[in-house]
């Protein structure tokens, strides 16, 4: 059997290179994508988790001002006339109290500028620090007449 080898003259293509595998400098760049898009989306999730803990404390302080307006409200006039100007308070109730600590309430309490004999203006202040030591503050206001 007469066989000849013959030396390979065929030059390697693009397409055989590819076959391979990845040069180091495409697994480099591969990498450094997928790191800035994971990097990226933990950051996403980081915001969300803060947007929502900010939104239970809104929700929150919203309730435990609303509790205050409403006990504010049982008061008859002469409670309400003793009450005039700034104080710190600490609300109850079975569902505020478990969250009041968290938050420093203050009420203020002055006579009305159209009829100060007989009405009060009343604002609820809340204020609380977030995990990120950002501090926040809203407040709820109303009237009260003394008829």
């Amino acid at each position: 059997m007469n066989t000849q080898l013959h030396r390979c003259t065929h030059k390697r293509t693009t397409s055989d290179r590819k076959k391979r595998g990845f040069t180091a400098v495409e697994v480099v760049i591969g990498a450094t994508l997928m790191t800035t898009l994971i990097v990226g989306m933990l950051n996403l999730l980081k915001q969300g988790n803060y947007l929502v803990e900010l939104s239970r404390d809104n929700t929150r302080v919203t309730q435990i001002l609303q509790s205050e307006i409403e006990d504010l409200r049982t008061l008859n006039w002469n409670d309400l006339v003793e009450l005039d100007g700034f104080q710190t308070v600490t609300p109850q109730g079975r569902f505020v109290s478990t969250y009041a600590s968290d938050y420093y309430c203050y009420r203020y309490v002055i006579d009305s500028y159209d009829n100060p004999t007989d009405k009060k203006w009343v604002w609820v202040y809340a204020a609380w620090t977030d995990s990120m030591s950002r501090t926040h503050w809203t407040y709820v206001s109303g009237t009260k007449s003394a008829s």
